[in-house]
């Protein structure tokens, strides 16, 4: 699997925990990094989130500007 960063250079660092967003390369998929949630329940989302899953939260604006919406 190849990775293609699509992140905003407003939004790079060069840092080690940074927000990221990643293109796989020749699918239709991305790859998110951001910030993790601890907690879940609080959110009430605890029951959306399966085993094999992580809910993280990213710049709404940093998406904004990679689709233009």
């Amino acid at each position: 699997m190849k990775l293609k960063e699509i992140t905003p250079k407003a939004f790079q660092c060069s840092g080690v925990a940074c927000p990221a967003v990643y293109e796989i390369v020749g699918m239709n998929k991305l790859v998110i990094v951001g910030s993790k949630i601890n907690n879940l329940e609080k959110l009430g989302i605890a029951k959306r989130v399966g085993e094999n899953e992580e809910a993280v939260i990213v710049d709404k604006e940093m998406l904004h500007q990679i689709f233009g919406k």
